[in-house]
C-alpha cells in the first residue's frame, strides 16, 4: 500500500481506444489504434474498433483519441532505495511523471540480499527496479587493486546486476574492470581523475556516469591535453576507515553523504583552473575521435545533465526556489539549503570556472549523440541537491534538448535504449503485444517537439490505469505530507 497512491479503479482488461502509437525504435507513428491489456500485459494493438468490432463489454476504456502513447519512462541513474524503508514519497512522484522502472546506482549487500529474497518495498505504483549494484567502490572496499578485486568477487557472488565505481584511482579502477570483465558482470561509474577515458573504454567500461565526472572526459578532448591532466586532481573523500566493522557501510554513508549532496562545493582552485584549461584549449576533431572510440567499444554514457547543472549552479534560484521542493521531505531541503549556502561561499572566480564548464558539456553531449555513442538518460535523484525525483527525469529531457538533441533520441534515451544497455531488446521500451503494459498517455506529439513528454495525460503501470485528475491527486497528497527524498 502507498500512503499517497490510492490504488487504480481502472485495471484488469483495459482498452486505451484511438490512440496514436508511437514506436521509439523506428520513430513511426501509427494513428487510430486500439492498445488492448490484461493481467500487466499488452496483448494486442489493432486498428480502432469499428462500429461492427465494438471493444469487449468486460474492457475499461479509455479515450484517447487526438493523443500520443509511448512506453513509460526509465530512470537509468537514480538511488531511490537508498532509504529503502521510505521510498513512498518518491516512487509516487514517479508514477506521476511516467518514471515507471530504473537503475538503482548505489546499493550494499543487505539491499542485494532483500531484492534476491522479494522482500523489497512495493507501495502501489511503484516503479520497475530494472538493475542493482553493491557497494560503490571507494577507499573503504577498494584502496588497493588487491581489495577492488575481493569486492567484485563479493558483489558478483550477492548477485549484484553490475559494479560501480564511486572514488577510486586509475589502477584501482583498472584492476576492478578487468576482474569484473573476467567474471562476465559490467562495471561503471566515475572515472578517477587519473585515468586516460580511452584507456577505461578499451578496457571494457560498460558505462561513464556525468559525462566523467570532472574534467577526466574533457582533457581528451582538449589540444592542450597533457597540461589539463597535470591540473586535474584526484579528489579525496573524507576520511574513511580502512578496517571493516559492523556498522561500517553505514558510517562510510554518512560520511559520503555531506559530499554528494553537491560534490562542487569541494571544488579547489587547481580543480577550477583545470576546468577553465580544458574548456579554453577543447578540440572538436578530438572530440569525436574520443566519440569515435566510444562507438567502437559501445562505452554507454549517462549525461545526467540535470544533475551537474544543480551542481555548477547550486545557489541559482532556479533550484534554490523550485516549486517542486514541497514535495521533498523537510530533512532532505535543510541539506540542500545548507549545500547552497556551501556553494555560494566558494570563491567567485570558482563559481565561474564552474558556470562556463556548463556550454562545454552540452557541446560534448551533442558531439556524442552526433557519433552515435550510445546513451541512456538519468538524473541522479534522491540524494542529489535540486534535483526532485521524477520530475528531475524531465529536467534532463530539457537538458537534452537544449544541448541540441532531436525529440526522437530523447524519446529513445528514456526507452528502447534503456533496453538495449540492460541487454533486454524485445522485453520493454516499445508498445507491441507481450511487452510490459507500462505506458505513458501524452497529449501531443513527442516526436514534434520533446516537450510533450512533459504533456501527461495518464499512465499505465503494470496494467493499471491512472488518469491526468489521479496524478493530480498524488501530487497534492505528497505535498500536504512532503515525503519525497
Amino acid at each position: 500500500m502507498s500512503k499517497y497512491v490510492h490504488p487504480s479503479t481502472t485495471g484488469g482488461r483495459v482498452r486505451l481506444r484511438d490512440v496514436t502509437v508511437v514506436d521509439p525504435l523506428d520513430g513511426s507513428r501509427t494513428p487510430g489504434q486500439d492498445v488492448i491489456v490484461e493481467n500487466g500485459r499488452i496483448t494486442s494493438v489493432t486498428a480502432t474498433a469499428t462500429a461492427t468490432g465494438a471493444p469487449a463489454a468486460d474492457a475499461h476504456v479509455v479515450e484517447g483519441r487526438g493523443r500520443f502513447v509511448v512506453p513509460g519512462f526509465m530512470d537509468m541513474h537514480l538511488h531511490a532505495l537508498n532509504t529503502p524503508e521510505d521510498v513512498d514519497g518518491t516512487y509516487a512522484l514517479m508514477l506521476a511523471t511516467g518514471v515507471v522502472g530504473f537503475r538503482q546506482m548505489s546499493g550494499n549487500r543487505a539491499l542485494l540480499k532483500s531484492r534476491r529474497e522479494g522482500t523489497l518495498p512495493r507501495p502501489t505504483g511503484a516503479p520497475a527496479l530494472k538493475a542493482v549494484t553493491g557497494d560503490l567502490l571507494t577507499p573503504l572496499n577498494a584502496s588497493t587493486a588487491e581489495g577492488a578485486v575481493r569486492a567484485v568477487r563479493e558483489q558478483h557472488r550477492d548477485g549484484a546486476d553490475f559494479i560501480k565505481a564511486g572514488a577510486t584511482t586509475g589502477a584501482v579502477f583498472m584492476a576492478a574492470l578487468e576482474e569484473a570483465n573476467r567474471l562476465g558482470i559490467p562495471l561503471g561509474g566515475h572515472l578517477p581523475g587519473d585515468l586516460d577515458p580511452r584507456e577505461a573504454a578499451r578496457g571494457g567500461v560498460r558505462s561513464i556516469e556525468h559525462l566523467g565526472p570532472g574534467v577526466t572526459v574533457f582533457a581528451a578532448a582538449s589540444s592542450r591535453e597533457a597540461e589539463v591532466r597535470a591540473a586535474n586532481t584526484v579528489r579525496k573523500l573524507p576520511p574513511i576507515p580502512q578496517v571493516r566493522f559492523p556498522g561500517a557501510d553505514r558510517l562510510v554513508t554518512k560520511l559520503i553523504k555531506g559530499v554528494v549532496v553537491n560534490p562542487a562545493t569541494r571544488t579547489s582552485a587547481t580543480e577550477a583552473r583545470a576546468y577553465e584549461l580544458a574548456d579554453g584549449s577543447y578540440d572538436q576533431r578530438k572530440a569525436e575521435e574520443l566519440a569515435a572510440l566510444f562507438v567502437e567499444h559501445t562505452t554507454w554514457q549517462c549525461p545526467t545533465l540535470i544533475r551537474v547543472h544543480t551542481q555548477q549552479f547550486g545557489d541559482s534560484p532556479e533550484h534554490t526556489a523550485d516549486p517542486r521542493r514541497r514535495y521533498m521531505a523537510p530533512k532532505e531541503l535543510r541539506a540542500w539549503d545548507r549545500s547552497a549556502r556551501k556553494f555560494s561561499e566558494l570563491p567567485g572566480a570558482t563559481r565561474r570556472a564552474l558556470h562556463g564548464h556548463w556550454a562545454a558539456q552540452l557541446r560534448m553531449t551533442r558531439t556524442f549523440a552526433d557519433a552515435g555513442v550510445p546513451m541512456v538518460a538519468g538524473s541522479d535523484a534522491c540524494g542529489a541537491a535540486g534535483v526532485v525525483p521524477g520530475f528531475g527525469l524531465h529536467d534532463e529531457f530539457d537538458h537534452l534538448a537544449e544541448a541540441g538533441l532531436d525529440p526522437l533520441t530523447i524519446l529513445r534515451m528514456t526507452t528502447t535504449e534503456p533496453a538495449r544497455f540492460l541487454g533486454e531488446e524485445g522485453a520493454f521500451g516499445r508498445i507491441a503485444p507481450g511487452m510490459p503494459a507500462d505506458l505513458v498517455l501524452l497529449d501531443r506529439d513527442p516526436l514534434e517537439d520533446h516537450t510533450a513528454l512533459h504533456g501527461i495525460a495518464g499512465v499505465m503501470r503494470d496494467g493499471s490505469w491512472w488518469s491526468r485528475a489521479d496524478l493530480d491527486a498524488i501530487l497534492e497528497r505528497v505535498a500536504a505530507e512532503p515525503g519525497a527524498r
